[in-house]
């Protein structure tokens, strides 16, 4: 592949990709991990190339007196580990994990989310990634 292919890749604007889940945040144990709460997505797949420059998530609808943990995982080394957890108490209109450039990954990419409300139970959070495929 010669320069003009590589810097045309660079260049590619992101196919936005917005979605929806539904799951009990709070007393469910439906995340892949194991741990309380429910798997919010999973990007892209084994041995897949692909490239996020962002990833939103709406949390706006979460109860007041909640606190929302996100946890996302990704390939290591070849195992699915946790790479950044955070938790937002009294929730914001989104959680925002954003990279200044586009952050390359290889495998599956997971978001994790928990609230410790059960009134959250049930609720349909809505989200928004942007995605690069090479």
């Amino acid at each position: 592949m010669g320069w003009k292919e590589y810097i045309k890749l660079l260049c590619e604007e992101p196919r936005i990709v917005p979605g929806t889940a539904t799951e009990d945040w709070n007393s469910g144990v439906l995340s892949t991990s194991g741990q309380p709460g429910a798997d919010l997505v999973t990007i892209g797949a084994a041995g897949q190339w692909y490239r996020l420059n962002q990833f939103t998530i709406v949390t706006a609808g979460f109860n007041a007196a909640a606190t929302v943990y996100v946890r996302s995982y990704m390939d290591v080394a070849g195992v699915n580990r946790l790479v950044i957890a955070d938790d937002w108490p009294m929730p914001e209109e989104v959680v925002f994990l954003s990279w200044w450039f586009d952050a390359e990954f290889y495998g599956p990419f997971r978001v994790e989310v928990y609230s410790d409300n059960p009134l959250d139970d049930g609720l349909v959070v809505p989200y928004e990634y942007r995605i690069k495929h090479w």
